[in-house]
């Protein structure tokens, strides 16, 4: 068994393998995601899990948002649309977010 599957211990899933995703990449954008998360959502870090492959649309429907509303909210707080992105994937905006302060590292 590798170091990130989990094993459920009781219930109908027991026996079952949990796989956590990974969180390598949102890991490198630490600091960001936590103002992200603070500053759209409202929340704290430890409030919340997100791996590298967390979208926006895991955080609809809190405080009643939909995604247009999530992505209005980022485009006010950051200047940046990520309405183009099609996956909404957290990573990739972070990524954005990243380029959008301090340029493409080329």
């Amino acid at each position: 068994m590798k170091k990130e599957d989990r094993v459920i211990t009781s219930g109908p899933f027991k026996g079952k393998k949990i796989r956590f995703a990974p969180t390598n990449g949102v890991n490198m954008f630490m600091e960001i995601s936590e103002e992200l998360m603070r500053k759209i959502f409202d929340f704290e870090p430890r409030e919340y899990l997100i791996t590298d492959e967390s979208s926006l649309y895991d955080f609809t429907g809190l405080d009643e948002m939909e995604l247009i509303d999530i992505q209005k909210k980022i485009q006010d707080v950051y200047d940046l649309d990520v309405s183009d992105i099609v996956s909404e994937n957290l990573l990739e905006i972070f990524m954005r977010i990243h380029r959008s302060k301090f340029g493409d590292p080329s």
